[in-house]
């Protein structure tokens, strides 16, 4: 009876263990599996910036309205402005720093990014600089806010050590690099490599 038992408990493991169904992995597999998590959201934004946008965004930066060149970047900062700060986000329901980059990047310089603040610190592409050389609108700026030795925040420079971000408190805003926070932990700036 043990012996029956034991062969069994055995045979009804092996059965359990063995694959249900054999398949082949093909390109089309693997798509629709990669993408069973969820997408991100496509957004649409206006075409042409307001010239209440215009001055709102020169008052900001303390430039004249005809500095505000770069239509395409204060739209999109427009249209994220007031988004909150969520770890791992990638919605308007919340974002968190490195997404933002990610999807601004997309938009307005048609150039993908890494994931996280650190790969893109990583990315041959992008040669960092010092802090206190010239920046200009455009330039990442990265941030270490913690103890660990990695760049854990990244923004995007604009003008006047002004930069976009979303920031744990404030979430998605302008801010200051010449705040004692931000100028404390400002670490490098990057910029892509011309070809």
């Amino acid at each position: 009876m043990v012996k029956k038992l034991t062969f069994l408990s055995l045979f009804t493991l092996f059965l359990s263990c063995k694959p249900q169904q054999e398949y082949t992995i093909t390109d089309e597999l693997v798509a629709k599996e990669s993408y069973k998590k969820e997408a991100r959201p496509k957004y649409t934004y206006p075409t042409v910036l307001s010239e209440e946008d215009r001055s709102y965004f020169a008052k900001k930066l303390d430039v004249s309205r005809d500095e505000i060149i770069n239509e395409k970047l204060y739209i999109f900062i427009k249209s994220w402005e007031g988004t909150k700060y969520v770890w791992g986000g990638e919605t308007r329901k919340g974002i968190d720093c490195s997404a933002l980059m990610q999807q601004l990047y997309s938009f307005v310089y048609k150039k993908e990014l890494p994931r996280t603040a650190q790969e893109m610190t990583l990315d041959n592409r992008i040669e960092l600089f010092k802090p206190n050389e010239k920046l200009r609108e455009g330039d990442l700026v990265f941030f270490r806010l913690n103890d660990e030795r990695i760049i854990t925040h990244v923004g995007i420079y604009l003008r006047n050590n002004k930069f976009f971000a979303a920031n744990l408190v404030g979430g998605v805003e302008i801010a200051s690099l010449k705040k004692s926070y931000w100028k404390k932990n400002f670490m490098a700036a990057g910029r892509f490599k011309q070809n």
